[in-house]
Order: C-alpha cells, then structure tokens, then sequence
C-alpha cells in the first residue's frame, strides 16, 4: 500500500493578502490624489474663464467686479471643488471696447483627507483666462 502525501497551501493567501493590502490603499490614494489635482486646476480654468467672460458684459469696472466674482461663486458652486480659501483677480483694462479682460483664479483645494500619503493640506490650483469686450458696444 502507497501512503502518498497531500500537500497543503495553507496560509499562504492569507500573507499575501496582507503584503498586498497596503500597497492597493496606497494606490487608491494616489489615484484620488491624482483626480483631485486634475480636477482642481480644471474648475480654476472654468471659474476664471466665467469671471472673465461676466466681467465683459457690463458697462463699469465696479459692475464688472461685482458680476465677476458672482460668476465666480456660481461657476465654483456647480463644480463642487472644495476650496479651503480663493481669491480673484480682475484686469478689466478700463472696459474700454475691443480691449480684453483678464481674471486670475486661485484656489487652495482641500487635501486634508488624504492624510496616509503624508501630503501638505491644501493643494494651489491657478487658472487665468482672458475674454474681449466686444468691439461693437459704445464706451462705458
């Protein structure tokens, strides 16, 4: 009579689960780290471009300040990017017809959650876009 042996694995799932676990938390991490850069610096781009192109519809630099930064809230509200603190600038060049308006977006996205990657808390996001006052329209 033959005794053959079974060999059994027996643990050995269980430790490369282990090995392998922190390394997938870690790249998910990344990845939503990743996500969040991207998606910062595109909604800057938005909401500057929205100030800019508000800014051009009106007939005063005050008036175009106050639409711009409404624009602004809006155009952030709708992209739901959490910004710890922003600020915008405005160049309306006088809204003189034809010439252009420049709005400087600056966001400091939120990156406080992610902290087993051992990352700073904020993450600076710049979008700047330009629009033209339409050449058409009579002086303010």
């Amino acid at each position: 009579m033959r005794h053959t042996q079974i060999r059994r694995d027996t643990g050995g799932a269980a430790v490369e689960l282990a090995l392998l676990t922190p390394a997938l938390v870690l790249f998910a991490l990344l990845v939503v780290l990743a996500y969040r850069t991207v998606s910062a610096e595109f909604t800057a781009d938005t909401v500057a471009h929205a100030a800019a192109r508000a800014a051009t519809l009106q007939r005063s630099v005050a008036a175009a300040e106050i639409a711009s930064r409404e624009a602004a809230a809006n155009a952030l509200r709708t992209h739901e990017l959490s910004c710890a603190g922003h600020t915008l600038t405005l160049d309306t060049a006088g809204l003189v017809p034809g010439s252009t308006v420049t709005a400087t977006f600056t966001c400091h996205a939120d990156l406080a959650d992610l902290s087993g990657l051992g990352l700073p808390g904020t993450y600076t996001a710049t979008g700047t876009a330009s629009a033209v006052v339409d050449t058409y329209r009579s002086a303010p």
